[in-house]
């Protein structure tokens, strides 16, 4: 393959690769997805300002792998959410104050 094909082939590959990989998340203020819900399309470092700090207590990932954290800024205790629906977050009812999508590779 010439060199300037290989290098346009390998940025639309690359571009779609990224754009695949951009994820959603929704948020429920009660257990069983119910209540009042916020969908979030990309890192949150500080859930306070949504109005949604330490309010969570299930979620939907429809697109993604997505770590949630208890507190601010993605520290203290941790959980990564592949897609699916969580009914009950046993462990983190309440706790979540930040959100961000990771790579699933580096979510283990």
């Amino acid at each position: 393959m010439h060199p300037f094909l290989a290098a346009a082939v390998a940025a639309v590959l690359g571009t779609t690769s990224v754009a695949a990989s951009a994820g959603d998340i929704t948020l429920y203020t009660r257990a069983h997805l119910g209540g009042p819900a916020i969908t979030l399309h990309e890192a949150v470092p500080d859930l306070d300002l949504q109005g949604f700090n330490d309010k969570t207590s299930s979620v939907v990932v429809h697109k993604g792998t997505w770590q949630v954290c208890a507190e601010k800024h993605y520290k203290g205790k941790c959980m990564v959410l592949k897609e699916g629906e969580y009914g009950e977050l046993k462990g983190f009812d309440d706790m979540i104050s930040s959100v961000r999508e990771v790579e699933p590779r580096k979510a283990k």
